[in-house]
């Protein structure tokens, strides 16, 4: 399990150097950047894009719930990273970012994969830094 957990976190790494190479793909390259506005603005006007916020603060509230019954580390880690996402979504938009779906996307990945660690982790019901052996 802790070699699932050590991969499970390099991708997360990895995802976010992906936001990077979004960034920087957005920035050089004439043809991903009109694809990405032309489905970006797309699936903003759709009622799933303006809904999109539903899903991080759902997202939270799994989070919050997860933090309840598993007092660990990365369950604080994963109830920061829904608030950071939900953040995100509510602070950020189209008109600033233009791949903001793109990087909303990468940050759910993020999350789904820290749920991942969390639900693999045996859970403590002492306390944050107790060990359940």
């Amino acid at each position: 399990m802790k070699i699932l957990r050590f991969v499970l976190h390099l991708l997360q790494i990895g995802l976010l150097y992906g936001i990077y190479l979004m960034r920087d793909l957005y920035a050089n390259h004439l043809g991903f950047m009109r694809n990405v506005s032309f489905y970006s603005q797309k699936f903003a006007d759709s009622s799933l894009g303006r809904q999109i916020f539903l899903l991080p603060l759902f997202l939270v509230v799994v989070a919050g719930l997860i933090v309840f019954k598993k007092r660990t580390i990365e369950s604080f880690l994963l109830l920061s990273m829904g608030l950071l996402f939900l953040g995100w979504q509510l602070g950020a938009g189209l008109e600033q970012i233009p791949i903001f779906y793109l990087v909303s996307g990468l940050l759910c990945l993020i999350f789904l994969l820290q749920l991942l660690i969390v639900l693999s982790k045996k859970g403590v019901r002492h306390g944050v830094f107790t060990r359940n052996h």
